[in-house]
């Protein structure tokens, strides 16, 4: 057998210092305010040409859940909702469920119904728009649910 002979190189050996790792701490910050307890789910019940309860009083975070929903939709109605809140629309004789998270007074309809006066008042927290929603001097259907969350405002303790 033949002996291999290893070559071996000289290494030298260099000293670094060592770092802990920069630990950056990010913060998340949500688009809109959302309850950090559990979300309350309040049921309003379409009967014949009318909703009920008429007006709620919720906390941002909260869910609505109309039912009942054969013959009737649920809409909400343009400048009589907080400024930043997203306009809805449910589909005709469907039940619908949406959260609110935009504090203030949405005022909506059911679009067949409307003439009869088929509407209702949802109160997420604070009453912020109220009086933007007083100064439009709606009429009819309208102007009766802005009285009526008006009055429920009014009555109620925050």
């Amino acid at each position: 057998m033949m002996d291999e002979e290893v070559v071996t190189e000289p290494v030298s050996a260099v000293e670094s210092e060592v770092t802990e790792p920069e630990v950056v701490e990010q913060v998340v910050v949500p688009a809109e305010p959302v309850s950090t307890a559990e979300a309350t789910i309040h049921e309003v019940t379409a009967q014949v040409t009318a909703f009920n309860p008429l007006v709620v009083f919720i906390q941002p975070g909260d869910m609505v859940s109309w039912s009942n929903m054969n013959g009737h939709d649920t809409q909400s109605l343009a400048g009589l909702i907080p400024e930043g809140a997203e306009l809805w629309h449910s589909k005709l004789g469907e039940n619908y469920q949406r959260t609110f998270t935009i504090e203030g007074v949405y005022i909506y309809k059911c679009t067949p119904h409307f003439g009869t006066g088929m509407g209702g008042v949802i109160i997420v927290g604070n009453p912020t728009n109220m009086e933007a929603i007083v100064a439009t001097n709606q009429k009819g259907a309208a102007k009766r649910l802005v009285k009526k969350g008006l009055k429920a405002i009014e009555a109620h303790t925050f």
